[in-house]
């Protein structure tokens, strides 16, 4: 995972106060980052994530809201038996299709029936199987199994007026966000406070960064054309130079051949007169050159 997404699901891998909401939080981490098992010892689901914060929020959701104990490893959690079963039909995960039991392909409506549990629902998605990152462009990403899941996700999502859009990357179906306003306001809407800093910090620094490649590149376009101009006007001066009579022009002729990287401003400084004045007389002597 990338530091902000590590950051970011630090910040809110937290138990919230009310049980319907921490009932979406832990439906939603099963939902994305679970696998459900059935064997002779009762029914298991092992989460995998690679944020230990994570892995100890499911922990402690389990234990306050169904009394039971899994076992949190490294990289993973798994519980087995107990209420287990009954568990996964409180959370919306299993479900009844007349008489058979199976998995809900998408979100079941009534764990996200308060806009609270909806908030929670993202944040559990976003903890299970979600990624964020500003490096190059601003990214943010949810990875599911099945299309009624995704399609889903971006409802839910743009419920809030944030736009999330889905595609398909080998056999998964991925919702993202793509701009660095709506990903700032999905974390926010999260709780992810600190990473919506680090994100609006990142973009300002990109923008200082863009503006100074951009003055560096106008610089040196503009010393380019100095440069151009100044190879045009030392050419007509040779031309006319033995031939030149007004003092003034001669006096703006000598100092640009003594300094052909000069600009207008510079040579204005030398001669005492107007940027202005030093650009009439180089076009006047190019004028001369070009006459003859």
């Amino acid at each position: 995972m990338k530091e902000l997404t590590i950051k970011a699901k630090d910040e809110i891998a937290t138990v919230t106060e009310s049980d319907c909401c921490n009932t979406a939080l832990l439906s939603a981490l099963i939902h994305s980052a679970g696998s459900i098992s059935f064997s002779s010892e009762g029914v298991g689901v092992y989460l995998v994530s690679e944020s230990k914060s994570v892995l100890d929020l499911v922990s402690a959701l389990v234990e306050r809201l169904y009394g039971q104990s899994g076992t949190v490893g490294k990289t993973d959690y798994e519980i087995r038996g107990g209420k287990t079963l009954e568990m996964l039909f409180d959370l919306g995960i299993l479900t009844y299709y007349g008489e058979e039991i199976g998995a809900m392909a998408g979100i079941n409506g009534f764990v996200v029936a308060k806009e609270c549990c909806a908030r929670n629902y993202l944040k559990g998605l976003f903890l299970g199987c979600g990624s964020v990152s500003a490096t190059k462009k601003y990214h943010l990403e949810m990875t599911f199994s099945t299309e009624d899941m995704a399609a889903d996700v971006c409802t839910l999502i743009g419920g809030f007026d944030i736009t999330a859009r889905m595609t398909v990357r080998k056999d998964k179906f991925v919702v993202y966000i793509k701009s660095g306003d709506a990903i700032s306001d999905f974390l926010a809407l999260i709780g992810a406070n600190k990473a919506v800093l680090e994100l609006n910090n990142t973009a300002a620094l990109r923008m200082v960064n863009m503006y100074t490649n951009r003055r560096i590149n106008c610089d040196l376009a503009n010393a380019d054309k100095v440069v151009e101009a100044s190879l045009r006007q030392i050419a007509a001066i040779k031309k006319i130079y033995s031939s030149i009579t007004d003092e003034k022009l001669l006096k703006t002729a000598k100092a640009r051949l003594d300094n052909p990287d000069f600009s207008y401003e510079a040579l204005a400084e030398i001669l005492d007169v107007s940027k202005g004045c030093v650009k009439y007389r180089l076009n006047k002597l190019t004028e001369m050159a070009n006459d003859k």
